[in-house]
């Protein structure tokens, strides 16, 4: 089977697309990524045969209606030559405007459309791509409900298998970054958007906390990373703080071992992790996520008894300092949160999807729609 993929500019879109691919190829199936190359597709080398395509007039900062529809147009065509000189039989998308022209191009060769939406509240691509589509995969309960239709499954979302690392001890995970080994570790995620806020409210609390209550494995964001830390160098903050940029997979599995609660954005890539990970999280949604659908995810996280939720406008370090200094003393709520994560998470997302993409394809009696 040959299998289109299309979903990028943030990594929430591109990492379970990616995941994706790679359990397809395991499978012995040809795999071609289509995505954008002014997202993250485009900085970072990709293990699979990929196209990049121009849709830089689809950016927020660059709109127009002028610019939309003529991007539309040439990412259209160009997706459609891709994908015809592919061969492509069936196409998975993971949602975001990348996916829209490519998915348009599909369509006009084939019905064999497969949606994933990540997100509690379907973003508007999906949305408008759910009619067209033949299966649509959530990882959120809610989400189906949104759609309302007999053709969503929920598969839940794929991570990438370097994230989770349950074989290394958490000692030799703290081990790696210089962190205590008997002391309570927070990490903090602030991820590729809005981390400016919640990496100075962590330093503010790392401030307001008497010295030696925590330790902290702070990812910054290489955008904050060298102001976060020439402020911690100059507040002289103890030991006990260790910043950093970025981390590759299989650091980010070694960090989220070493942890005993994160502290994060409401990002669904993020939240699943966590959860698969096992982690208490305290949650701040970034206020400026389209259409709000980071609170969504996080109330449904909240809902479930996996997570608490701080809104951005109410976070303080008192209020932060106070919620993590609860969590540490109470290991029977870490508990609870840890099952509640974990119950709600789905390890084998990935082969479920290819499962279901290989059903599809099988689907001999569907004809293109040119």
């Amino acid at each position: 089977m040959r299998v289109a993929i299309a979903g990028g500019i943030t990594g929430g879109h591109l990492f379970p697309a990616l995941a994706v691919a790679q359990a397809l190829q395991a499978r012995g199936h040809a795999v071609l990524y289509l995505g954008a190359r002014h997202g993250i597709e485009g900085r970072l080398p990709l293990p699979v045969p990929h196209a990049l395509l121009e849709m830089s007039g689809l950016r927020s900062t660059r709109r127009t209606p002028w610019s939309v529809a003529l991007t539309l147009w040439r990412a259209r065509r160009e997706a459609r030559q891709h994908l015809q000189a592919f061969g492509a039989e069936v196409m998975f998308t993971t949602g975001g405007y990348a996916s829209v022209p490519i998915a348009i191009g599909f369509l006009r060769l084939s019905r064999r459309l497969v949606l994933l939406e990540p997100d509690a509240l379907p973003g508007k691509a999906n949305r408008w791509l759910a009619r067209r589509a033949m299966r649509i995969c959530v990882n959120f309960e809610e989400a189906a409900q949104a759609f309302g239709g007999t053709q969503t499954i929920r598969t839940g979302l794929p991570v990438r298998p370097e994230v989770y690392l349950p074989e290394v001890e958490p000692a030799d995970a703290r081990d790696h970054f210089g962190l205590k080994r008997d002391k309570f570790c927070v990490l903090v995620v602030g991820g590729s958007q809005g981390a400016q806020a919640l990496n100075e409210a962590v330093l503010n609390t790392v401030q307001y906390l008497p010295s030696g209550e925590l330790q902290w494995l702070h990812l910054t964001g290489e955008a904050h990373f060298e102001l976060v830390r020439s402020t911690a160098e100059r507040l002289g903050l103890n030991g006990n703080y260790h910043p950093r940029a970025f981390l590759t997979g299989r650091e980010m599995g070694l960090a989220y071992r070493a942890a005993d609660v994160v502290v994060g954005r409401g990002g669904a890539g993020s939240l699943t992790e966590f959860a698969l990970n096992g982690l208490p999280m305290v949650l701040v949604p970034y206020p400026h996520a389209a259409g709000g659908h980071q609170r969504y995810n996080c109330a449904a996280l909240a809902k479930r008894g996996a997570a608490e939720v701080i809104d951005q406008a109410a976070l303080s370090p008192q209020r932060l300092a106070e919620t993590l200094l609860q969590l540490r003393d109470c290991p029977q709520r870490r508990a609870q949160m840890q099952a509640a994560g974990r119950a709600w998470a789905i390890p084998n997302a990935a082969e479920r999807i290819v499962q279901l993409l290989e059903e599809v394809g099988s689907c001999t009696h569907l004809q293109a729609s040119v």
